[in-house]
């Protein structure tokens, strides 16, 4: 899933000239995105567009990140240094979710619980700066030996009723 929606990121959003935030559940699956983000190979991004934002910052170094990385200045509505200009990346764990003051144009992430959902909805044009446009990426079925079933069950239960949402027609 995470190569996936590092794949999809850069094949829809690179050329955009946006600002697009990327959720995984897993810290791992944040090395896979970045890795996919910027594989050279596939026509990847450079590495000087993305930025990443986990729980394992400490909070002097998630300070810092605020008030003078360019990247991530582009993700706020009152940044305290230069932003970057054209497509940048965030690329979060749960630490992006809350606590934060951000907006991006688009968003990929993976399927989660529907608290955690509506957190990363909420970091999507926020201050209605135009369309968005929010693609979740999952596998297929759920998975039988997760070691987590109640998790397992309420993300799918989460992806059940995203889909008997009313279709989003009025930018089209």
């Amino acid at each position: 899933i995470a190569k996936t929606i590092g794949e999809t990121a850069r094949n829809k959003w690179a050329k955009s000239g946006k600002a697009i935030l990327i959720f995984v559940r897993k810290l791992e699956d944040v090395r896979i995105v970045e890795t996919e983000l910027t594989n050279e190979k596939n026509g990847g991004v450079p590495a000087s567009q993305v930025r990443l934002l986990t729980g394992t910052m400490r909070g002097f170094e998630r300070d810092k990140f605020a008030s003078k990385d360019a990247v991530f200045a582009r993700f706020m509505s009152k940044p305290k240094c230069e932003v970057q200009q054209g497509t940048v990346f965030l690329i979060c764990t749960s630490a992006g979710e809350v606590g934060v003051d951000i907006s991006a144009h688009h968003l990929v992430c993976d399927l989660t619980t529907l608290d955690s959902m509506a957190q990363r909805f909420g970091r999507v044009n926020r201050r209605g700066e135009g369309e968005a446009e929010i693609d979740i990426v999952y596998e297929e079925d759920p998975n039988p030996k997760s070691p987590h079933p109640e998790f397992e069950a309420a993300r799918w239960n989460t992806l059940r009723i995203l889909q008997h949402l009313a279709p989003c027609d009025w930018i089209k």
